[in-house]
């Protein structure tokens, strides 16, 4: 690739993905295709390498209605947004591809990876689900108002405090069901929150009761906490923990969240954000990552926060840490507006994940291990779900059936293909039975490999019921060929009958004497062991 243009310098450094594109053919709305003129290292590592020069459709033509956007970008000159899968099965990522029209005719995209993001916005979901419940559960009445103060959500306790349920609440004015009483400070001090855009803090007497309440405005209305200090109101106590209720859930917070202005300074910052960043609040306040960081350091955190300023939109990034401590933090970051819209400013919440990346590297060097270790011992792992009749295989199994290559995945008909016609009857009926009557698994039969040679398994497994109303037959699978000679054979128990009961086939009319087992090879009978 040839040597970025001065023009390109600090795209050329940029964590995430970066396109200069020239339209090739077609109209201006609708060109036919788009030349790479320039590709960052980033944008390379997600597509392909060696991209400057060349068509994206030629390269990529599920890029089709990718290319048909950016035609509509150029032509209006109005910025795009838009979600591209790349890859298929294990190995599908999603990208976020923002485009933008800029000088010389030419299209600039950037490119973010959002698979692990999407992720996230899975689990923050569940995380506001909780959220809810603990509302429900909170002792102190809490009311969602729009801005025509309409009830939109009450929990139990503030169900309690007006004396109806929510059904009959929602859509009301509060000041339908709301009885106000001489000195009532309630009407204003919303009326005043939704006016300023500040949380108002105030005292308020209902029913006999002496409440302290926070008005906290929002976008679509404002938040009403109300808690009963009649007991307590005069107390020095109850004033502190009614004043600071707001800054007590951002301050127990143990994610860093913080707050800058348009030019990059810190703002605000909690406990835990000045406590991973090793620096006392006040060291951080009034400063830039710049400011506080090495040029290395701050130079992702700084183009993450260009990005959101320059979008206007909410973003999440997987933000590394330069240095030893090589931390890593996965941040969102949005912006900050006033009552007119206008930006002043942006907020970021960044979790250390430096641990869960670390439990995720040492998993997986233990999962190659121990794969490695069941190898050289001439094991492998056995998972069949039921009734699905679908088999799951590790790496190395196709070593049991003298197999060049066997897929992480296959039918148990496929499976049976290959066991031996005489023991194909009693492995099918013991794996059937699995599916209606879960306990221990034991097998020792035949299959026949490509060459038509013999192999002897041993299968030990433990059948059981999951979570979707299947069930599984989890175990070790053997490989008895290269071991003692065959095991029908030998006199004395079958060495695996002492390990796990097999299951037993009773035949309709069978002679007196006789028994097959499952867990032979083949039918043997009695008088034969």
């Amino acid at each position: 690739m040839f040597p970025p243009s001065s023009r390109y310098a600090l795209e050329a450094i940029n964590p995430d993905g970066f396109l200069a594109l020239r339209p090739e053919g077609g109209t201006e709305a609708a060109p036919a295709d788009f030349v790479c003129e320039y590709a960052n290292p980033a944008s390379e590592t997600l597509l392909e390498e060696n991209l400057t020069g060349r068509r994206m459709l030629v390269r990529r033509p599920e890029l089709v209605e990718a290319v048909e956007a950016w035609g509509q970008v150029l032509a209006t000159g109005a910025p795009g947004t838009r979600m591209l899968s790349l890859g298929r099965g294990l190995g599908a990522r999603r990208i976020l591809a923002r485009s933008a029209r800029v000088e010389d005719g030419l299209l600039a995209v950037w490119l973010s990876d959002v698979t692990d993001t999407e992720r996230f916005v899975s689990e923050t979901a569940a995380f506001e689900e909780r959220m809810l419940s603990f509302m429900e559960c909170m002792p102190d009445p809490f009311l969602a108002l729009d801005r025509q103060c309409r009830f939109f959500y009450v929990n139990r306790a503030a169900e309690r405090l007006l004396g109806k349920r929510r059904q009959l609440l929602a859509g009301r004015n509060l000041w339908q069901e709301y009885a106000e009483e001489p000195g009532s400070v309630l009407r204003v001090q919303v009326q005043r929150a939704l006016a300023t855009g500040a949380p108002v803090d105030f005292e308020e007497r209902y029913n006999f009761l002496h409440l302290e309440g926070t008005a906290v405005p929002t976008e679509s209305g404002v938040l009403v906490y109300l808690r009963d200090v009649t007991a307590h109101h005069r107390t020095s106590d109850a004033a502190r923990r009614a004043s600071a209720l707001f800054n007590a859930v951002l301050q127990g917070a143990t994610d860093a969240i913080y707050t800058k202005d348009v030019q990059g300074r810190y703002t605000r910052i909690n406990a835990a954000g000045a406590r991973l960043m090793g620096k006392p609040a006040e060291a951080v306040i009034g400063r830039t990552d710049a400011e506080l960081w090495s040029p290395e350091a701050a130079r992702s955190t700084i183009a993450h926060d260009r990005e959101v300023l320059a979008f206007r939109q909410t973003f999440t990034y997987e933000e590394t840490e330069s240095g030893p401590s090589k931390r890593v933090w996965l941040s969102t970051k949005g912006v900050l507006r006033d009552e007119a819209g206008a930006v002043f400013g942006l907020f970021g919440i960044s979790r250390d994940i430096t641990d869960l990346k670390l439990l995720e590297e040492a998993l997986r060097q233990n999962e190659a291990r121990v794969l490695e270790a069941l190898s050289a011992a001439s094991l492998t792992l056995w998972d069949l779900r039921l009734p699905e009749r679908r088999l799951r295989w590790e790496r190395g199994a196709a070593a049991h059936f003298a197999l060049k290559a066997l897929g992480p995945e296959e039918s148990l008909d496929a499976f049976l293909e290959r066991v031996h016609p005489e023991d194909q009857p009693s492995v099918a009926e013991a794996l059937a039975r699995c599916a209606t009557s879960p306990g221990e698994l034991s097998l020792v039969y035949r299959v026949r490999a490509p060459d038509g040679t013999e192999r002897r398994h041993a299968l030990r497994a433990r059948a059981s019921a999951d979570s979707q109303g299947g069930h599984r037959v989890l175990g070790i699978l053997e490989n008895l060929t290269d071991l003692a000679p065959a095991l029908h054979t030998a006199p004395g128990p079958h060495p695996l009958r002492n390990a796990a009961r097999p299951h037993r086939v009773e035949p309709e009319e069978e002679p007196e004497g006789e028994q097959v087992e499952v867990g032979l090879i083949g039918s043997v009978a009695a008088g034969e062991r």
